[in-house]
């Protein structure tokens, strides 16, 4: 049986409901902050002033969008460099038998040396052929194709270039022209676009330049020296051993200068890879940094919380043993 209250009794338990209704909300905003581990209000964190946690959240958001691309650049520039190496792989090799078989200057060991080194042709078209994540690699713009053509079809190119050649200095001419921008190199094998692709962003005013082809320069002077080896395979001032050890050392000359020039793109894109990985750095101690400033913003010290939650719990247990002792009121009755 419930207890009569007078008015001064009615007051104090409206009070006290109300203390009650306080403490139960506090409790609650503290369990919900312990469970997540961030103030519930970020007005009342912030003091009002969003700005800093705004310019916060803009920044590293900003720098996932930039993980996210230097990952990409890091992994193409990583499968560029592997083709590099491959081609470089084949360059070397056979510019050395080239350049040991021209010396002998025997008619056999002409025609093994050209013909070894013309079957590599296409695996080096292979490796300019390369591939990441669906797009050509060294074909510029133009990523959904293939950058070159296959072997067959520069060789049947050049030959049809060079069928009027007579000597040396003669095919040489042709063999150049025909590499040369505007050659049938470029007109008939050359797949892709001239216009390299775009630097990457991977940071604040930092860029991943990947714009390497297989019409650059130094890789087209590769394939020139081994289809110079192939023209000389396929019969090439046939009769004449002493132009053919000359136009067999000329093909290892050019080798040698693909060699040249590969060893530089390798290391402007050894550079660029430098270049990723520093700006990865920069990015994570940034973003290292800023979590760290947002957390003392708003995250909850737990320790703190939890005692902080216990002191409210038992506010709420004083407020209870008042009331009941007021209302003669059971737990179940009172919840």
């Amino acid at each position: 049986m419930l207890t009569q209250l007078g008015h001064g009794d009615l007051a104090r338990l409206f009070q006290m409901n109300r203390s009650n209704h306080d403490v139960k909300s506090e409790m609650n905003r503290l369990s919900q902050e312990l469970a997540t581990g961030r103030k519930s209000s970020i007005a009342e964190a912030v003091g009002g002033d969003f700005a800093p946690i705004t310019s916060i959240e803009m920044t590293l958001s900003r720098n996932a969008a930039f993980q996210t691309a230097s990952t990409e650049a890091a992994n193409f520039a990583s499968v560029m460099q592997h083709a590099f190496q491959t081609i470089s792989s084949f360059g070397a090799k056979s510019a050395s038998n080239l350049l040991n078989a021209s010396q002998a200057a025997q008619p056999e060991l002409i025609g093994t040396a050209a013909a070894d080194t013309a079957a590599r042709l296409q695996p080096v078209l292979a490796a300019l052929n390369t591939e990441f994540g669906g797009r050509s690699v060294f074909a510029g713009e133009d990523v959904s194709g293939p950058a070159v053509a296959d072997a067959p079809t520069l060789m049947a190119g050049l030959s049809a270039a060079t069928a009027g050649a007579t000597d040396v200095a003669s095919l040489m001419a042709a063999v150049d022209a025909w590499f040369d921008p505007g050659g049938g190199f470029e007109t008939t094998v050359y797949l892709g676009s001239t216009t390299p692709l775009d630097s990457v962003d991977i940071g604040q005013d930092v860029s991943a330049d990947l714009g390497f082809t297989a019409f650059d320069s130094e890789l087209r002077d590769t394939l020139k020296g081994i289809a110079l080896a192939g023209l000389i395979a396929d019969g090439a001032l046939a009769g004449d051993t002493a132009a053919r050890a000359e136009l067999m050392q000329r093909a290892g000359e050019t080798l040698i200068e693909g060699e040249s020039g590969l060893t530089q793109l390798q290391a402007r894109l050894g550079t660029v890879e430098e270049l990723i990985e520093e700006a990865d750095a920069a990015r994570t101690a940034e973003s290292s940094a800023l979590t760290m400033t947002r957390a003392s913003l708003l995250e909850v010290d737990p320790y703190e919380t939890a005692s902080r939650l216990q002191q409210v719990q038992t506010q709420l247990e004083t407020i209870y043993a008042m009331t009941a002792r007021m209302q003669s009121l059971s737990l179940v009755n009172y919840l």
